[in-house]
């Protein structure tokens, strides 16, 4: 063991930028006098990084430095040469144009007593040196007119000609040929007996084992460890370079870095607008993103480490038991569409994932709320069938109308001819299904354009108020309630009062129908001013339309009432009237309980 006297040159955490990428991560190095101190690692490790801060060509952003026993901030390439610290760098750095003499003492002339150039002492430096490493060329001739490897010996000279302190030799052997290398090995083995410290860079395992004393390893910026080498043998020494056997301190930073990563990740995927939910490989949750809760109402439930089991339980999703099968399987599922709750229409996925030897590791869920793409394609599909109907509606009620005309005429004359009570008794019975069949018409124009009525600023508390007035004898009949929840007081919308009172109609006589006597019918009208809309809504305790009924209640000529005289066109054309105004119209209902209109008009601020 050296002692602190003998040693040379001390790094301790060393860290190096370039840009934004660091290429030293807190590194500590030594280098004992009359020491070959190799330093290896894998590409881009950062050895040539740490040796030209020694050199001058870079200077460390933070860390300490001591050499020959003083503390050093930084080195520029004037005062490594004042230290005397030679380099021979990875890459070529000499000047191709000039001789040998002129690169081997570029920077570093010797010079006379009164201050001039020694030549004298330039030549003859120069002959010892060829003659040292055995050059037998003319140094007089410009480098670029000799061979690579004797333009890296005159750089491998010009680190000499200062009998260096230290020696820097970056992957020296990767330029030179074998008669070559072992002049320079003879040359580090003089120089390390005369107590220069050297640092050996070297991608070459056999040549470190050859001739250095210790060996530190690099890898991404870090130093793994410092080994002696009579401690060490080439299969340990490969495994430490190479490998991904982590010192203590690197894998808790690889830790560290890999808890960071897997924290971003996870906040990606929480904070993605897609419901995302991941399973472990015994089903319980992994994790489940802010989208997912939100979708599946589980923000005041979710409990960590439930199983996907559990936190379905108490969920009305239609298709529960066949996707927690397929869960189940590790079978991939695709559900274009599944009822939620009472409102909701959800996709989901299933997706079985495994690692790359086929190691089944969880499931993925993706859960997407389609809940207005699907309003919105059922919508469209309903305004093309009820557009085409219109269509055919208008012109069958047209030709209808025109041999009815007729058929009314002669009964009007027949009614002038017979005057016998029998008689009058069937032609009053004739008359009263024509009006039945004018109705029918009624309603089918009400689908066409024909009738189309310039809008006019309206007020719909005023019109349905006016609505129960009409029907008040109806409503006292089965001595229902009709309530008017306290709202507002005017409701303008740009409307046709005619229609709008035939929606009002409509939708109440519905409300009668339902209730039993002593029912109770409620409404309330609400004025949404922030988001530009009034609301309606009407609601009966009657018996309530049935969940497999509810998608048709809308359809023409879809009626479950007992009843000749019904057409089965009422709630088309409340839909249709709503529509033409610009709104929506939604109904929920609970068999036994409860059925409740909501209506949206565009408001009409006043």
């Amino acid at each position: 063991m050296k002692s602190d006297s003998q040693i040379l040159l001390s790094m301790k955490n060393i860290h190096l930028f370039y840009g934004n990428k660091e290429a030293l991560r807190g590194v500590d190095f030594d280098l004992f006098k009359g020491e070959i101190h190799a330093l290896i690692g894998a590409h881009r490790a950062g050895k040539s990084s740490l040796v030209k801060i020694l050199s001058g060509a870079l200077r460390k952003q933070s860390g300490e430095i001591q050499y020959a026993g003083k503390k050093i901030d930084y080195f520029t390439p004037k005062s490594a040469i004042q230290h005397r610290i030679g380099t021979v760098y990875q890459h070529l750095n000499i000047i191709s144009s000039l001789n040998a003499v002129e690169n081997i003492f570029a920077g570093q002339l010797p010079r006379t007593w009164y201050g001039g150039i020694d030549y004298a002492d330039i030549i003859a430096k120069t002959k010892t040196l060829f003659a040292e490493l055995k050059l037998n060329f003319d140094f007089n001739l410009p480098l670029n007119r000799l061979s690579l490897a004797k333009q890296h010996m005159v750089e491998f000279a010009r680190a000499l000609v200062m009998d260096p302190e230290m020696l820097i030799l970056d992957e020296i052997s990767s330029k030179l040929t074998p008669e070559e290398m072992e002049k320079v090995y003879t040359l580090i083995l003089a120089l390390k007996n005369r107590g220069t410290g050297i640092i050996y860079i070297s991608h070459n395992i056999d040549e470190i084992f050859e001739f250095a004393d210790r060996v530190t390893i690099l890898k991404e910026g870090h130093k793994v460890d410092t080994e002696q080498i009579k401690d060490l043998d080439r299969f340990k020494l490969v495994k430490l370079t190479y490998s991904f056997v982590l010192s203590s301190e690197e894998l808790k930073r690889k830790n560290q870095e890999l808890y960071h990563f897997k924290k971003y990740n996870e906040n990606i995927i929480k904070n993605i607008p897609v419901g995302v939910i991941i399973l472990d490989p015994d089903d319980k949750i992994y994790l489940i993103n802010f989208a997912a809760l939100k979708i599946l109402e589980l923000e005041e439930e979710y409990q960590p480490e439930q199983s996907f089991e559990e936190l379905l339980k108490n969920k009305a999703l239609e298709s529960k038991a066949e996707i927690l099968e397929k869960v189940r399987l590790r079978e991939k599922y695709l559900l274009e569409e599944t009822a939620f709750g009472g409102n909701k229409i959800l996709k989901i996925s299933v997706l079985p994932f495994k690692d790359e030897d086929y190691v089944f590791l969880g499931t993925i869920l993706l859960v997407e709320d389609i809940s207005r793409d699907h309003n919105l394609k059922q919508y469209m599909l309903r305004t093309e069938k009820i557009s085409s109907i219109a269509e055919l509606a208008a012109g069958v009620a047209h030709e209808i109308n025109n041999p009815l005309g007729i058929v009314h005429n002669y009964l009007e004359l027949l009614k002038m001819r017979v005057s016998d009570p029998d008689g009058q008794n069937k032609l009053e019975k004739i008359e009263n299904e024509m009006n039945r069949i004018n109705k029918i018409i009624g309603s089918l124009l009400s689908f066409s354009k024909f009738n189309e009525v310039p809008m006019r600023h309206v007020d719909l508390v005023d019109i349905f108020d006016e609505v129960v007035l009409l029907l008040d004898h109806r409503i006292k009949a089965k001595a229902i309630e009709v309530k008017r929840e306290a709202g507002e007081s005017r409701a303008f919308i740009l409307g046709d009062e005619d229609k709008l009172k035939q929606l009002f109609m409509n939708l109440v006589m519905n409300g009668i129908e339902a209730v039993l006597a002593g029912g109770r019918i409620e409404t309330v009208f609400t004025n949404n001013r922030d988001q530009g809309f009034v609301e309606f809504f009407i609601q009966d305790n009657g018996c309530g339309i049935p969940q497999e009924i509810l998608p048709r209640i809308y359809d023409p000529f879809f009626s479950t009432k007992v009843n000749k005289k019904n057409a089965g066109l009422g709630l088309s054309i409340c839909q249709h009237i709503v529509e033409s105004h610009g709104g929506l119209m939604t109904c929920l209902s609970e068999p036994g309980q409860y059925t409740r209109f909501e209506i949206r008009f565009p408001l009409v601020r006043t």
